[in-house]
């Protein structure tokens, strides 16, 4: 008969825990004595006190000799079972599940977590007296075994192994004095030479022994960040990541009482303080705080060096500050803005494209996302001439070197360019005549500037970029246009799966993007379309519920920094700004 036994325990998180065993046996055995099925101990139950069998009939119970358990709230001796009868004995409750496929028998055990030392001893029934050993003699059996077992046959295969000499076949390997299974992780990596971790015999693990392998994996206190508060030195790797326990996936600690510990309270860390955190929802956690790039510009030669620094702010008063002319409502609109292929409307994923870790998205460029609708032509007699994007110098010498060649060509064929028109971009404005009578150089030159001053202060560069000028310095290095930043991790301390919110209960698509970031409503690229906590408590909390997913700290704030550090300054340096 094969039967599941499932046993129920209040774990240290304060929600049940179950362990799930497989029994195969002809009867299921109940009692107090070791070899039982179902070993269950305290006062009034026997060794072999009962058993339950199966038969083309259903399930039947049977206790042994005189022996007796309740059945329902009355005492039985035998009788039949069905799914959802409650067997007590000894203060054990015992339910009968419905068995799942494969299975006669399904069992739900809830242990009496108030069984006393004695009880455990009287699992044993046989006595010293009752056997030809003495206690003396047993006592110096027992001592020599202890020391050949546990030590002198460990320490010789333990000195035959690290000096790589054969082990013999009737010497065990370490395996046989483990006291647990290892992570599978660890168990496919080193196997059984315990030595990789235990490199010093009567030493505990010590944590360079895990630093040798894990070698991305950082202190959860930065040792910089240490020393500015007053926690001592940082817990040993084994204090959280305990080996050799049943069920192995113990080895990773998330339950939430490892971070409220310490977070819970407003404890001293020095200028490390930060808000208390209690869990997830309602008032146990603070609200978001996003973390942007604020620019500063400073002068610098002919042009300027432009400072970006990271800074964290409350959500309500948050602004993007990343220097693009940008509008998500007009890219948006269907009737107004259509992709060129094939005349559909943009959709959120044409521009934001995940990465392979499904958190990140692509950073927006204008060669991979803009180019394909904004052409950078300036000049309608020659479609497939572009300017240079992001180079501002770059633009004027192509600019002046297009049209002095253009107005050489045409003196030597002997035409002349007259009514050309410098075509407009924005709509409502109507086409510019730039005719001239004069040398070819001094053609060029003046429809070049005409041009040059176009791009930067009317259309073209303006149009989407902040540009500045200064009249006093020559026209290669007259307009400087201000760098593009935009800030690719607003919370780099928490991680969120936007692949796995790609879908929102009934919603896909654009409208499950717009039901958390408000872009069909925004105008102005300084606009943070991140979402309050409110929209995540929507669904998440960290208490289980009907309508809840269940969320821990760690489902979002891994122990370990996944960076070593980071200089919360960039710069962005140079004469020649740059706008990508």
């Amino acid at each position: 008969m094969e039967a599941l036994l499932r046993e129920l325990q209040p774990g240290p998180d304060g929600f049940t825990e179950y362990l799930d065993t497989h029994i195969s046996a002809s009867v299921v055995d109940i009692g107090s004595a070791a070899e039982q099925n179902i070993q269950l101990l305290g006062r009034g139950i026997a060794a072999r006190h009962a058993s339950i069998s199966a038969s083309s009939s259903g399930l039947q119970l049977s206790c042994r000799g005189r022996n007796r358990l309740r059945l329902n709230g009355r005492w039985v001796q035998r009788a039949a079972l069905k799914p959802g009868d409650l067997l007590e004995l000894g203060g054990h409750r015992l339910r009968i599940l419905p068995p799942p496929p494969g299975f006669a028998l399904a069992v739900e055990l809830r242990s009496n977590q108030e069984i006393a030392a004695s009880d455990f001893e009287s699992a044993f029934r046989t006595d010293l007296s009752q056997t030809w050993l003495g206690k003396r003699t047993l006592a110096w059996i027992g001592m020599a075994l202890a020391l050949a077992l546990g030590l002198a046959l460990p320490l010789l295969s333990v000195t035959l192994q690290r000096a790589e000499q054969p082990v013999p076949a009737w010497l065990p390997s370490d395996r046989f004095w483990t006291s647990g299974p290892l992570h599978s992780a660890h168990q496919q990596s080193i196997g059984d030479r315990c030595d990789t971790c235990h490199e010093r015999l009567f030493q505990r693990v010590r944590d360079e022994a895990c630093m040798d392998c894990h070698r991305d994996t950082h202190d959860h206190i930065l040792p910089a960040n240490l020393q500015l508060s007053s926690l001592g030195e940082p817990p040993r790797c084994a204090t959280c990541h305990r080996e050799h326990n049943e069920p192995a996936t113990f080895l990773v600690n998330r339950a939430d009482g490892l971070c409220v510990d310490c977070h819970g309270e407003n404890r001293n860390f020095g200028t490390l303080m930060r808000d208390p955190v209690r869990g997830f929802g309602g008032e146990r956690h603070p609200p978001f705080k996003a973390h942007l790039l604020k620019s500063l510009a400073q002068p610098a030669g002919t042009g300027f060096d432009f400072l970006w620094q990271v800074q964290k702010v409350a959500l309500d008063e948050a602004r993007e500050d990343s220097n693009l002319k940008f509008s998500h409502v007009q890219h948006l609109d269907g009737e107004r803005v259509l992709r060129r292929g094939d005349s559909q409307a943009l959709v959120c994923a044409d521009c934001h494209r995940l990465q392979p870790d499904g958190e990140h998205f692509q950073p927006i460029t204008m060669e991979r996302n803009c180019v394909g609708c904004h052409e950078l032509t300036f000049d309608p007699a020659a479609p497939d001439r572009q300017l240079p994007h992001g180079k501002p110098r770059e633009v004027v010498q192509m600019l002046q070197d297009y049209y002095a060649g253009k107005f050489m060509v045409a003196a030597e064929e002997g035409t002349v360019i007259q009514g050309q028109r410098l075509r407009r971009r924005l709509p409502g404005r109507q086409g510019e005549q730039a005719d001239c009578d004069e040398s070819p150089f001094l053609c060029a030159q003046r429809t070049a500037g005409q041009e040059i001053e176009s791009q930067f202060t009317r259309r073209g560069c303006i149009s989407c970029h902040e540009v500045r000028q200064d009249a006093s310095a020559g026209l290669a290095d007259r307009y400087q246009v201000v760098p593009i930043r935009f800030t690719t991790d607003y919370y780099p301390a928490s991680a969120f799966a936007h692949r796995s919110h790609q879908i929102q209960g009934n919603l896909t698509g654009d409208a499950a993007c717009l039901s958390c970031h408000a872009a069909d409503r925004s105008q102005d690229s300084a606009d943070l379309l991140i979402p309050a906590m409110q929209q995540c408590t929507g669904c998440h909390s960290d208490r289980s519920g009907d309508q809840s997913i269940k969320l821990q700290c760690v489902s979002c704030h891994g122990y370990h920094p996944r960076h070593g550090g980071r200089d919360e300054t960039e710069r962005t340096a140079g004469s020649e700004s740059t706008g990508s």
